[in-house]
């Protein structure tokens, strides 16, 4: 009680009154030119997800093929029976496979890069997340020539193919925690074996035509 009585006591002059005011306003001023500021460099984490959305979310055009698929052809990997809700909906099924950013990544990139992960998405308006290229296995130029059954080829991100810097679609059955998160698909910019894929001629998910192998793949 007696200090509050102390304080009742004490009594701020003009200067004292308006330098407390500048100051104040100063402050303000400098965080506002701050935010301005990130703003326009786009460090602000509005604007990174926009940037992340455009990035991802751009149309592509698909290779349009009405016999075979060959190396070099833009597609999307579409799972047709999986149902594309969570509870699952009767007409709502089908999922791209396409690349995600965490909520870490986008900190430092708003695009696909090595290590980001591979899941189903939902959208199935074919956009730079979800487009690859097919690309030969054995180091040789094959663009244009069909693709057979059983023949060994590459995925590639359209998008990085572009810029030169191909990350591959890649499959680790057991991925370390902390190395490529964890989930069992991501992106690689290194060719390994786990790159490497196949397809086979499955008339039923028991029966396989091993007579077709070698024949060109049909769309």
């Amino acid at each position: 009680m007696q200090k509050l009585e102390e304080d009742k006591g004490i009594v701020y002059c003009n200067r004292v009154r308006i330098g407390n005011w500048y100051e104040a306003s100063k402050l303000e001023e400098y965080k506002l030119n701050i935010f301005l500021e990130q703003m326009k460099r786009g460090d602000l984490m509005l604007a990174r997800y926009r940037k992340m959305t455009e990035n991802l979310n751009k149309p592509t055009v698909l290779t349009q093929s009405s016999g075979s698929t060959g190396f070099g052809a833009k597609i999307a990997l579409l799972a047709p029976h999986v149902p594309a809700s969570d509870p699952p909906i009767e007409d709502k099924k089908g999922l791209l496979l396409g690349g995600r950013i965490s909520s870490n990544e986008i900190n430092y990139s708003q695009e696909l890069e090595d290590g980001c992960n591979i899941v189903g998405l939902s959208e199935l308006e074919p956009a730079e997340k979800t487009t690859f290229v097919l690309k030969s296995a054995d180091y040789c130029n094959r663009d244009a020539e069909p693709l057979k059954y059983n023949q060994e080829f590459l995925l590639a991100l359209s998008c990085s193919v572009e810029k030169k810097k191909p990350l591959y679609l890649r499959y680790d059955p057991n991925p370390i925690p902390g190395l490529c998160g964890m989930f069992p698909l991501y992106l690689s910019k290194q060719p390994v074996s786990n790159t490497r894929w196949r397809i086979l001629p499955v008339q039923e998910p028991n029966i396989t035509r091993f007579e077709q192998e070698g024949k060109p793949v049909n769309v």
